[in-house]
């Protein structure tokens, strides 16, 4: 890749939209989460879900209510094996993170701009080394 300004590293990461790329998201997310890999399981499958969801509704408000309907309540459960009180615990957990606001997933943890034609995802991190947050 170039030198100098802009991208200067890449890594490939194989994956695939009906694979782990959820998984992967949120675990390259994990420090601004901090879910454990049971959380981390429901909250996966949301994302999947969602995605699934977003192929035939554009409108997003409609996919952020519907993805977090009860019928996709009922969905992720049973993806996930787990039962109504457990997972009551792990919405409490993920609503504690931050994961889910105001009863739709938090926009910071979806990834955007996937196509199921692209055949890829590109994330771009930017180090700031003049922010004074980072103090």
């Amino acid at each position: 890749m170039a030198e100098g300004k802009g991208v200067t590293k890449g890594i490939r990461i194989p994956t695939s939209l009906n694979g782990n790329f959820f998984r992967l998201w949120l675990e390259f997310l994990a420090p601004f989460h901090n879910l454990s890999p049971r959380e981390l399981d429901v909250a996966t499958a949301f994302l999947k879900h969602r995605f699934e969801l977003s192929r035939a509704i554009t409108d997003a408000a409609l996919l952020d209510q519907i993805t977090m309907n009860e019928e996709s309540r009922r969905k992720i459960k049973g993806d996930c094996n787990i039962s109504d009180a457990h997972f009551q615990v792990i919405m409490g957990k993920l609503r504690k993170s931050r994961f889910i606001e105001n009863n739709k997933i938090n926009p910071k943890f979806i990834p955007k701009g996937i196509q199921d034609g692209d055949g890829n995802f590109k994330l771009l991190l930017y180090f700031d080394f003049s922010s004074k947050e980072a103090e």
